[in-house]
């Protein structure tokens, strides 16, 4: 599945820097297919934002392709708003969906998700519904949410991404992303800002390792009064089997 993580996972660290889910289910057509992933990044980022207030995490997932286009999931990250005595502890992602081919070079993939926030007296959990559309190295996608990360209210994420092949079988995946939000409730005095990411990584076998940078257009005062939306340099590697 192609959701950033982004949750809304690129490489998670590009698809956990687009939206934030690492998948890696393949069937072939008819063929029930389990798989699963760990990794560990610098930073964990999601639409361009520190969950781990901007310290490693260990992050990973368990994917079920029914090989006739659905499949569902789940995925964990430790993260770390900084609440003190109400710190959250971990975020888990359940999620599935239906993905297509068109033709040879076009397709498409719809799900839901819901975010779930474990070790904290706030209301954090939310859920997603998403959409994206595959041309070629080119995909253009779409998420939105009733009600955002606590209750900060209707959301909206268009973004685009596209991938390249280098030399060496490196690959290069660049995302952009509009982040909208019907109130200032979210960040400070800001009803929307864009996130960013290039990455590089590299298979080896089961193993990815990645590096990329990361960042937002927030100024610090907006975002929290952190510098979690700052500009960063992130490395990552993920195993999957």
């Amino acid at each position: 599945m192609k959701i950033e993580k982004q949750k809304i996972a690129a490489v998670f660290a590009g698809a956990a820097l687009s939206l934030g889910l690492n998948s890696t289910a393949v069937a072939e057509q008819g063929s029930l297919s389990f798989s699963a992933n760990v990794g560990l990044l610098t930073d964990y980022r999601f639409r361009g934002i520190s969950q781990t207030d901007g310290r490693p995490a260990i992050q990973g997932g368990v994917d079920l392709d029914f090989g006739n286009g659905f499949y569902v999931g789940t995925w964990a990250s430790q993260v770390d708003f900084d609440y003190g005595s109400d710190e959250t502890d971990y975020e888990q992602d359940f999620y599935g969906g239906y993905t297509a081919e068109l033709n040879d070079s076009v397709s498409f993939d719809v799900g839901y998700i819901y975010y779930a926030y474990h070790g904290s007296d706030r209301d954090e959990d939310y859920q997603e519904i998403y959409g994206s559309l595959s041309f070629s190295d080119l995909t253009l996608g779409f998420a939105y949410s009733d009600d955002y990360w606590a209750e900060s209210g209707a959301f909206y994420y268009p973004y685009a991404e596209y991938s390249f092949s280098l030399p060496a079988e490196i690959n290069l995946d660049v995302h952009l992303g509009l982040n909208l939000f019907d109130e200032e409730v979210f960040l400070y005095e800001a009803d929307s800002y864009f996130d960013y990411s290039v990455s590089l990584s590299k298979d080896y076998g089961g193993l990815n390792l990645s590096a990329a940078l990361v960042g937002t257009d927030v100024s610090d005062s907006e975002c929290f009064d952190t510098d979690w939306c700052e500009p960063t340099l992130l490395a990552g590697a993920t195993y999957s089997w």
